[in-house]
């Protein structure tokens, strides 16, 4: 009898801690970002000009949020956000062409140091100041910002990567894509070095314009005026979709790989944007604005052996730092160093009620079209409030396409009133970047860093004491 006591006691123990041990397990961590992508730019999503059925597969296994947002609608100054964890007016990297301070610390060195993992990077990065090699092994580089030159390399680097890892350390593999971003160099919506002769063969294949492609800032243009452009902008929808086709081929070798690897079930993945484009909606191209087509994003995140079966959120609006919160939360690490704004997704992922969400969101875009801004998303409205002094209120319920501003009605002055004291709250949890931290911020303009930062504490400074 004793004997059996001592057994069973033994069997207890080893069970125990067998599920102790599983529990602590951590999870390999693969990040595949796009640049330039249209939040609703996946065929999953019942866009039918568009083929996207790699995208579509993490579509059917994860959980999409779709009131997901970049930090910034730029390319660098987001892609700082990721991999920092935190937002632009703090990391210093503000405008493209700035760099990252030396002292702040990266995921893959953090995830390195705090988790024990081996960090392999493939293909983009655009985080200048901030040598990729100091936190991540090269598995493979790319030369010029052209996915359709690079993107394959990088796909063929990561899934080289799943078929020869032998390691007994969980791995965190980054998979940078350029495209979509090829729209910029070979389709302009004013030409660029299209051959635009094509579009009249192709013209019964050419996506329709965008129903708020006249409307802009609540104003309607002249068609009639505009006729050159309408044609323009279908032929640069039509090979956006295109470079959308040919990057979707190449994040659907990798995942595919990986769903046919020994990785398979304990291998969480994220999929992303920086940034979106304007797609001819508000009947305009390219990035920087505050409005929903370049500054919402993709986000899916498909969990370790958990199919969600096409799960969508829509209920709570996240930012591009919650990304790198829900990859610590994965990874069973601390946060990165005073990260005050970025909450973990993964709460939501597994089911769980989250009561402490974020009420509002905010994002920061210093450069570009129509002048320094901030945008501020709620569950409802957003307001996009320009340094400038210009303000816009939008029902992003009942008017999604942001075609009706409320600025000068009750409801959007009530919006607005709101809104100020959610940014006010958003600066008391931030620490702004200050230049003087660093002799020379920018690859080609030194001083620009400053005089984009003074911008900011004035305008901030003006939010904290007048508002």
């Amino acid at each position: 009898m004793k004997i059996k006591k001592i057994l069973l006691f033994a069997i207890c123990i080893l069970f125990v801690t067998a599920v102790f041990a599983q529990s602590e397990e951590r999870p390999n961590i693969i990040f595949i970002h796009v640049d330039q992508m249209h939040w609703q730019a996946v065929s999953a999503y019942g866009n039918k000009y568009v083929k996207t059925p790699g995208i579509d597969k993490m579509v059917k296994d994860g959980y999409s949020f779709r009131t997901h947002y970049s930090a910034n609608p730029v390319c660098s100054p987001a892609r700082a956000s990721w991999f920092t964890g935190r937002v632009t007016s703090e990391h210093g990297l503000a405008i493209n062409g700035h760099r990252l301070p030396s002292d702040l610390p990266d995921l893959g060195s953090w995830l390195k140091d705090n988790g024990d993992y081996v960090t392999a990077a493939a293909g983009k990065w655009h985080v200048t100041g901030r040598d990729q090699s100091d936190g991540f092994k090269l598995i493979s580089t790319y030369g010029e910002s052209k996915g359709e030159l690079f993107d394959a390399q990088t796909a063929r680097a990561c899934v080289g990567f799943l078929e020869n890892y032998a390691g007994d350390k969980p791995f965190f593999l980054t998979a940078g894509f350029v495209n979509p971003h090829d729209c910029c160099y070979t389709s302009g919506a004013q030409g660029g070095e299209a051959k635009f002769e094509f579009a009249n063969q192709i013209k019964r294949d050419l996506p329709p314009l965008p129903e708020n492609f006249w409307s802009y800032k609540g104003k309607s243009r002249n068609e009639k005026a505009n006729k050159e452009k309408e044609d323009y902008f279908k032929f640069y929808i039509y090979m956006y979709y295109k470079y959308m086709e040919m990057v979707d081929a190449e994040v659907g070798r990798l995942y595919d790989a990986l769903m046919s690897s020994k990785f398979k079930d304990n291998t969480m993945v994220i999929f992303s944007s920086d940034h979106g484009d304007g797609l001819g909606f508000h009947g305009w191209s390219s990035k920087s604005k505050m409005e929903d087509e370049a500054w919402r994003v993709p986000l899916i995140i498909v969990p370790p052996g958990k199919m969600q079966n096409e799960s969508e959120d829509w209920d709570h609006p996240s930012i591009g730092v919650d990304l790198t919160a829900t990859i610590c939360d994965y990874a069973k690490v601390p946060l990165l160093p005073k990260m005050t704004i970025g909450k973990s997704l993964k709460p939501i992922v597994e089911g769980q009620e989250v009561d402490d969400w974020h009420t509002y969101i905010v994002g920061e875009s210093w450069q570009g079209n129509g002048g320094a801004k901030v945008g501020i998303r709620d569950k409802q409205y957003k307001s996009i409030i320009y340094v400038s002094g210009k303000v816009l209120v939008y029902d992003m319920i009942n008017d999604p396409l942001e075609t009706k501003d409320l600025a000068n009605y009750k409801t959007g002055e009530k919006v607005l009133k709101r809104h100020k004291k959610y940014l006010k709250d958003y600066l008391d949890k931030i620490t702004i970047y200050t230049p003087s931290e660093e002799k020379s911020n920018s690859t080609k303009k030194p001083k620009k860093t400053k005089k984009v930062f003074k911008t900011i504490n004035e305008f901030y400074n003006q939010v904290k004491t007048e508002w």
